[in-house]
């Protein structure tokens, strides 16, 4: 899983049934000795770090199941963090991305009214901290890198099934 993918994905197929995989799965967090927990539905499903071993940057990874015609299983998993630190990261780029729009239009409309447009001093800071909270994203993602292939090896192990990460989008 390499640090420039923000929340890691794939797609796999698999000879089985939805039914067998979540049974699979089901069976597999009842008899792991690993510190994963979960909860799997017919059509999706949600493995995590069991709570007395998760930090701030825990992972987890969000399944789905799409049964084909043919009676096999598209299964599609995205790793990422919890909701709540993905939506900060997310307010934080949208406030970061909108700053640096309206205080360059503010400043760009002050100098063409040749007026004081110092206000554009604002903008090198603002993308600054665009870049370092993009920093503070890679480096948690670094921190929860043992826990995301400790899920992603019970994921493997438990469906008996290599999974290789892709770019899909």
């Amino acid at each position: 899983m390499t640090s420039f993918r923000t929340r890691p994905k794939f797609k796999i197929t698999s000879e089985k049934n939805t039914n067998d995989i979540v049974k699979l799965l089901t069976d597999g967090l009842e008899k792991t000795s690993l510190p994963v927990e979960g909860k799997v539905f017919n059509t999706h499903g949600l493995l995590r770090i069991k709570p007395e071993q998760q930090h701030y940057w825990s992972p987890q990874l969000s399944i789905s199941f799409e049964e084909t015609d043919d009676h096999k299983t598209i299964i599609r998993g995205m790793y990422g963090p919890h909701p709540s630190v993905w939506a900060i990261f997310l307010m934080g780029y949208v406030f970061f991305g909108l700053g640096i729009f309206f205080i360059t239009m503010i400043g760009l409309v002050r100098m063409s009214l040749k007026l004081d447009a110092t206000i554009l001093w604002i903008v090198p800071i603002l993308a600054i901290g665009a870049v370092i909270e993009w920093i503070l994203g890679q480096t948690g993602q670094k921190v929860g890198a043992e826990q995301t292939f400790t899920i992603h090896h019970f994921f493997e192990d438990t469906i008996n099934q290599q999974v290789h990460i892709s770019k899909i989008r």
